[in-house]
This record gives structure tokens, sequence and C-alpha cells, in this order.
């Protein structure tokens, strides 16, 4: 099962440096507890999106439903580096 995300470039910039690196490490982590060896990854492109390929369509529901979840909660888990005043 291969899972990927696009995000829509021009929100490119309001996500931290490593923001894409920390999008598929929270997706590996979440997908891992249900689909044990699913392939992820994430980049940018012109619209939002996900792609689900070798999953039955009872599976991709679910696996939407917790991209949807991971993204609600991305403010427990997208991490912004903190930026020291001198």
């Amino acid at each position: 099962m291969r899972v990927e995300i696009k995000i829509d470039r021009r929100n490119e910039k309001s996500l931290p440096r490593d923001g894409l690196h920390q999008i598929v490490q929270e997706l590996k982590k979440r997908l891992n507890n249900k689909y044990v060896g699913a392939e992820t990854s994430t980049r940018f492109a012109t619209a939002i999106d996900i792609v689900i390929n070798g999953a039955s369509k009872e599976a991709s529901k679910v696996i939407r439903k917790i991209v949807e979840e991971m993204f609600e909660e991305a403010d427990e888990w997208l991490v912004y580096e903190e930026i020291e005043m001198a």
C-alpha cells in the first residue's frame, strides 16, 4: 500500500522548514498502527490531494479519515523552530 499526500505549493511558506518531513513521520506513525509497512510520501503540488494505491475501498476511507484527523491535530505535532532574539 502506498499513501502520498500532496500539499498545495502556495502553503509552502506557512510550514516549518522541515514540514514535509514532519508530515511524513506523523503519517507513518499513524498508519503503522493499523497498516504495517504502508509506504508514505509527501510533496508539494499544484493542489491538495491524497493518493492511495493498493488499498481496498474501505481501507481508503479509513486512511482518508486518519489523514483528516492528523491535520486537524497538527498543532499538537507540527513543530516550528523557535527563533532566538539577540
